[in-house]
């Protein structure tokens, strides 16, 4: 019977003890819910280009993804990530133009979730013991009506070809101004033709970036 109310004691208490953790866990959320409100709107976001700051801009690697999707055997469009990506650029809201952008990813941070075929991938179709960095450089970019015009130089793989890169303005807060980006280009115009056509020729680059100012 002292073991049965022993057992019952100690559920009871445990019971106790959830419950309470649960409500700290919950009253804790709100409050981060709230302040994270609170800091939203203290952000004052416009997507006006003319509202953001004079300077110069940097990548913010924290908040900025670098995809490139291609097909497999025309089946599925699987997806290679670039986890190590740089770059900076001059921007002028009074014509609402950027000048001197420049891009630059590390071929070996390629990242599809198997490090095996990453570094399959970085040395036979990147060779990036060769080149060890993909570049993109544009010498002006113009903002207006939230679509920003970008023609830019690729070098990728011992190779500099203009490419069109597709860009949406996402608009500026405080310090921050935020991008959306796509470009299609053929791999071999860059040399990089093996498997094709088991493996596609067109990829397509998706972009989602944040800059700040320095």
């Amino acid at each position: 019977m002292n073991a049965r109310i022993a057992a019952n004691s100690l559920f009871l208490i445990l019971l106790a003890i959830t419950t309470f953790a649960a409500a700290a866990t919950a009253t804790i959320s709100k409050a981060e819910d709230a302040g994270a409100a609170a800091q939203y709107k203290q952000l004052h976001f416009s997507s006006d280009p003319a509202a953001a700051a004079a300077g110069t801009y940097q990548l913010d690697p924290h908040h900025t993804s670098v995809l490139a999707k291609l097909a497999h055997m025309n089946l599925s469009r699987y997806t290679l990530r670039f986890d190590k990506v740089s770059g900076s650029f001059q921007f002028d809201p009074l014509t609402a133009a950027a000048t001197q952008l420049h891009i630059a990813i590390d071929p070996t941070s390629v990242d599809t979730g198997d490090p095996a075929f990453d570094k399959r991938i970085a040395a036979k179709f990147f060779e990036s013991d060769k080149f060890p960095a993909m570049t993109y450089t544009a010498e002006a970019v113009k903002i207006a009506d939230g679509h920003v015009a970008v023609m830019g130089m690729l070098d990728f793989h011992g190779v500099k070809k203009q490419i069109l890169l597709n860009t949406t303005y996402r608009g500026a807060a405080q310090s921050r101004m935020g991008f959306s980006g796509e470009a299609t280009f053929k791999r071999s115009d860059f040399g990089v033709s093996q498997w094709i056509p088991l493996e596609a020729d067109d990829v397509t680059i998706l972009v989602e970036t944040e800059f700040v100012k320095s």
